[in-house]
């Protein structure tokens, strides 16, 4: 197909692809004459791909040709490949300085989040971004004085890996792997929302089980008084 063709298939302008061609994002066409060439099935999956580390993913054009540089590496699995896509969505979190008032307490929550990984046997390699944002989140949710014990977030854990298998599965239902990698980032970052909604809706709910009878509760219907 031409430039043109790639561009309305792909839903991305002749203007942004000709950008990712000149940041090595896309690979060039095989040349026709001396101002065109025709581009494969195999751009446009990698196109797809750009878009979605750049737009849905959110990443620096960098990060993305990181990403890419992995994927066509042969060297690196498919875990690896896709993992890769994962650890450059961030957050990024950098835990305090040596000597900092809150390292003391980081450095304990990372010891007991580690054990905890260690008992429910998960494969995480200590650079995992995921790992250091949830010492983060437990350290916070310490030093101000909430509950943040492993028995806790071992709930979490156990209810959230189900769910992480069953989304897994479906990616390895796609054999192409710009295919997998788009999926993988779309997962991530798409559907995190929905799992946060969800939780508070199930919040909503328990709620109103628990406090729709008595005395300032809900009102007719369980809906939330706005008098």
């Amino acid at each position: 197909m031409r430039l043109s063709e790639l561009s309305a298939r792909s839903g991305v302008s002749v203007a942004t692809v000709k950008y990712y061609l000149r940041e090595g994002l896309l690979a060039p066409g095989t040349p026709v004459t001396a101002r065109q060439s025709d581009y494969g099935e195999e751009h446009l999956r990698r196109l797809r791909l750009v878009r979605a580390l750049l737009t849905v993913g959110g990443m620096t054009v960098q990060q993305a040709r990181d990403v890419l540089a992995v994927a066509d590496d042969p060297a690196f699995g498919r875990h690896e490949r896709l993992g890769i896509a994962t650890y450059m969505l961030g957050p990024r979190v950098e835990p305090p300085d040596e000597g900092a008032p809150e390292r003391e307490l980081w450095d304990q929550v990372a010891a007991e989040v580690r054990e905890l990984l260690t008992e429910l046997d998960w494969r995480v390699y200590d650079e995992a971004p995921a790992l250091a944002s949830l010492v983060r989140a437990i350290t916070s949710v310490r030093s101000l004085g909430y509950r943040g014990e492993m028995d806790d977030i071992r709930k979490y854990a156990l209810a959230l890996r189900p769910i992480a298998e069953e989304e897994l599965t479906v990616i390895d239902d796609y054999p192409v792997l710009e295919e997998a990698i788009e999926a993988t980032v779309a997962y991530t970052t798409l559907y995190e929302p929905i799992l946060l909604a969800l939780r508070r809706l199930a919040h909503e709910d328990v709620s109103a089980r628990l406090h729709e009878a008595g005395p300032g509760g809900a009102n007719e219907g369980g809906r939330p008084s706005t008098a």
